[in-house]
């Protein structure tokens, strides 16, 4: 496709979407002769027809349907960059914003952002989803989310990412525990049985030996979706775990657990706001971010 045939994708967009190209003429306010000229070019370029008439309009083809998410995304990413440098007013502003987060910022960071959202911007909604992503970075250039808090992303990358805060971890196990008191030695770590947050599509545990070297050597039974399903599984057996100290604080007094010192050298574990270079300078992103970062030192 030539430079000068990408102004074909917003009508392929239109097209899709009203299912009519009378209405997507309307809607792109041009003629329905050039919405059918665009058509016939795009039909050219894929050699497939895209759109069958039927009695409403018309319906996509197959092949239609499997290129419109990424139209669509190239659609949206281009207008996110006219909308940069316009002005935002959360105040009045209806938009909704997507973030996927590790399960220990969905109670310990999202609560806090939604009070701040709801006192500067009432009519602004948050979508909220666990962070079962297999390509971040492919579901922060298409938009499938605006934000992913998560440990720093391992390896290269051209995300943007910001540390929102660091916290110590801890070995966490049941106040009942038959054979663990007040600490734990690496070759006791080592016997216990495991139960840990997973990492879901990678079949591998959030906290692994690139951050611990002897992690590899857990005897995991569990791999659970997140650290409150990993407390009530620790507190009625004799498995332990490692989540961060703020967390068990937090819910020591709903499950049976206790907090142990890790028997390895003190690590920090980093909390990040991550997200795809082409929001950074995006108004409404900025001010999401912002607000990410009042919440985080509120913590």
């Amino acid at each position: 496709m030539k430079n000068t045939e990408l102004n074909l994708i917003p009508i392929f967009v239109a097209i899709y979407e009203e299912q009519s190209l009378s209405r997507a003429a309307g809607r792109l306010d041009i003629s329905q002769p050039a919405v059918s000229k665009a058509l016939k070019r795009l039909r050219d370029i894929y050699d497939d027809p895209l759109f069958h008439r039927n009695t409403a309009g018309v319906e996509p083809t197959a092949f239609a349907s499997d290129i419109y998410p990424a139209m669509a995304a190239a659609l949206k990413n281009f207008s996110s960059t006219l909308s940069a440098s316009r002005e935002f007013d959360p105040k009045s502003s209806t938009r909704i914003f997507s973030i996927a987060c590790v399960s220990v910022a969905s109670y310990s960071l999202i609560p806090k952002l939604i009070n701040k959202i709801r006192k500067e911007a009432p009519s602004i909604a948050l979508e909220i989803h666990p962070l079962f992503t297999e390509d971040m970075d492919a579901d922060l250039r298409l938009q499938r989310y605006d934000l992913i808090i998560d440990l720093p992303p391992r390896g290269r990358s051209l995300l943007k990412t910001e540390v929102l805060y660091s916290e110590a971890l801890s070995v966490v196990c049941s106040q009942q525990h038959p054979r663990l008191k007040d600490t734990i030695s690496i070759e006791q770590f080592l016997k216990e049985d495991h139960v840990v947050v997973a990492r879901w599509h990678a079949r591998r545990s959030l906290l692994n030996a690139e951050d611990i070297p002897e992690l590899d050597n857990r005897n995991i039974i569990v791999r659970a979706p997140g650290a409150v399903e990993m407390l009530p599984l620790i507190a009625g057996s004799d498995m332990i775990g490692i989540l961060p100290n703020s967390t068990i604080e937090e819910f020591t007094n709903i499950y049976k657990v206790k907090s142990l010192p890790l028997p390895f050298s003190s690590y920090l574990y980093d909390l990040c706001a991550i997200w795809h270079p082409s929001r950074s300078s995006e108004a409404s992103h900025r001010w999401l971010r912002q607000l990410l970062h009042q919440a985080a030192k509120e913590r």
